[in-house]
């Protein structure tokens, strides 16, 4: 490992989720820094402005760096299935030809993102997405609902495409 990856595994509750997906907690300005000269292009937000470990001015911050940055908040008290399945498309989109850095104040939102997405777009078994997500927390029961509310809007998602595929393919064979 170099000094920069060793750097970036010092950003508090980093997680690498794969070769062009990372997810932490709240990075500092010297940390963006980092993360920029990594090679990472794009920083998604999923926290308030107004949490306690808010980094101020980090919209310009990660302008002025030349990142692109989105900021998709997430309540925490009542987080939302829309606008957690608009996040993780979002971020299925992005990481097609961009290096994405998620993260949200503690890794909480985001490590709850991230164990759906890897479920749901990366296809790996609850059995090893789970410890990735119970290394950093286990979710509230609000958090947990909201798990269980994205993950059928998912499975639904899912099983209509199957079901698309598999209309289509008949309708092939028929012909």
């Amino acid at each position: 490992m170099n000094n920069l990856e060793n750097a970036l595994c010092q950003i508090p509750k980093f997680q690498y989720v794969h070769e062009h997906l990372f997810s932490s907690g709240q990075p500092t300005e010297s940390q963006l820094q980092q993360i920029k000269e990594y090679g990472i292009s794009t920083i998604i937000n999923l926290a308030l402005n107004d949490s306690p470990e808010h980094l101020n001015n980090e919209d310009k911050i990660c302008l002025d760096l030349g990142l692109n940055y989105i900021q998709l908040p997430l309540s925490w008290d009542m987080p939302n299935t829309d606008q957690a399945l608009f996040a993780l498309d979002t971020i299925d989109f992005l990481v097609r030809d961009q290096t994405v850095w998620v993260h949200c104040s503690q890794n909480k939102r985001a490590s709850a993102l991230i164990f759906l997405y890897r479920q749901y777009y990366m296809n790996l078994d609850i059995s090893i997405a789970q410890p990735y997500l119970e290394q950093l927390w286990e979710p509230n029961e609000t958090w947990t609902g909201l798990i269980h509310s994205v993950a059928l809007q998912l499975k639904g998602r899912k099983a209509t495409q199957e079901l698309q595929q598999e209309l289509q393919h008949n309708t092939e064979a028929t012909y």
